[in-house]
């Protein structure tokens, strides 16, 4: 984007917030952790720092007794009482993400006691295999099944969670196996998150593609193949349109396509990740938001006038990431987490650190 289209853009997001600190999806709609903080994220790229603390402590308020919070809620009233482990590991990653942009080591010391109850919830919550739980319903019962994208995505969350901790002075010796075991499984037993009683069949939707590269547990050579992988990519991309969210449906996503092509930046895939975020641009209304997606052959956008702060977040947080000119924007690639899981002696799956173009 240019200086004036990213202006514009932030300020478009900063102005979707609520009075109380909150980005639901729709004004006055639903709201969910995950996103929240996903939207948080964006306004740092944008340069609105103490847009983004408000949303943060927005989470102080609403985090419920076990360290998690709501699945989804609206204007403040729970809808849905499940709590699920990668909406409350989340919030390490947006701190983290807000500490590079600002190095405020008092804010981090303000969200410590809520991060250190929400990463305690996801750890509760480990199998006996190293995965995680994708949720405890709302009866408070453990979902008995992990989820790919949820434990991908909780990998990267627990290594930012172990930056704060090792910043602020704490040492959380069960977050760091926790991570280890977690990646380890990822990169070598993936097929684990095949589970029959998922209530979507694996491979149905890309983001269990490219997670586990975006995420941190699988980077290098393997990353990349994972990628380039001409099944894959054949089943999920289209060429000059974007990233599928479903196999089944030619729905081209705005946010799938630019987490795609994050995921091709941590891994050294440069020029291809350049191009894909290319696509997004034709998706851009006149007022500085992203349609969510669009339905092809007919190239009608959808849902119609559905415009979402996390979908434009994800937009600033990809233009971030690959203009590389911030703080912020090594946030993706260095979630390999060598730096606060090396000690372990175990390998981190950053089998190469070679950049290629490819």
């Amino acid at each position: 984007m240019t200086s004036s289209e990213l202006r514009e853009t932030g300020a478009w997001l900063a102005a979707r917030q609520e009075s109380r600190g909150e980005f639901p999806w729709l004004p006055g709609g639903k709201l969910d952790p995950w996103n929240h903080v996903h939207a948080a994220m964006g306004l740092v790229t944008a340069g609105y720092t103490d847009q983004a603390r408000r949303a943060y402590r927005h989470l102080v308020k609403s985090q419920q007794p076990g360290g998690g919070w709501a699945r989804w809620s609206v204007k403040g009233r729970v809808t849905d009482n499940g709590h699920e482990t990668n909406q409350a590991a989340y919030l390490a990653s947006g701190l983290w993400h807000l500490y590079l942009a600002e190095e405020d080591t008092e804010f981090l010391a303000e969200m410590w006691p809520v991060l250190d109850r929400a990463i305690d919830f996801v750890t509760d919550l480990v199998m006996p295999d190293g995965a995680i739980s994708w949720a405890r319903d709302p009866e408070g019962i453990p979902e008995d099944y992990p989820l790919l994208t949820g434990n991908s995505s909780t990998y990267g969350s627990l290594v930012s969670a172990l930056r704060i901790a090792e910043h602020l002075g704490h040492d959380r010796p069960l977050w760091r196996a926790t991570a280890i075991d977690l990646g380890d499984i990822i990169r070598n037993n993936i097929e684990r998150f095949n589970d029959h009683r998922m209530p979507d069949p694996p491979g149905r939707f890309s983001m269990d593609w490219y997670y586990p590269v975006l995420g941190g547990p699988i980077r290098g050579a393997h990353g990349r193949r994972r990628l380039l992988d001409t099944g894959q990519s054949s089943a999920f991309l289209d060429e000059g349109q974007g990233c599928r969210c479903v196999i089944e449906s030619p729905w081209y996503t705005i946010a799938e396509t630019c987490e795609l092509a994050i995921a091709m930046d941590a891994v050294g895939l440069v020029d291809r990740a350049e191009e894909i975020f290319g696509w997004v641009a034709r998706h851009r209304t006149d007022a500085g938001a992203y349609h969510m997606g669009v339905v092809m052959p007919e190239d009608v956008p959808f849902p119609p006038g559905e415009l979402s702060p996390w979908n434009v977040a994800a937009v600033l947080i990809a233009d971030d990431v690959l203009r590389g000119e911030s703080a912020t924007s090594d946030f993706f690639r260095s979630l390999g987490g060598e730096d606060v899981l090396e000690e372990s002696g175990l390998s981190t799956g950053t089998d190469d650190s070679l950049a290629v173009s490819a």
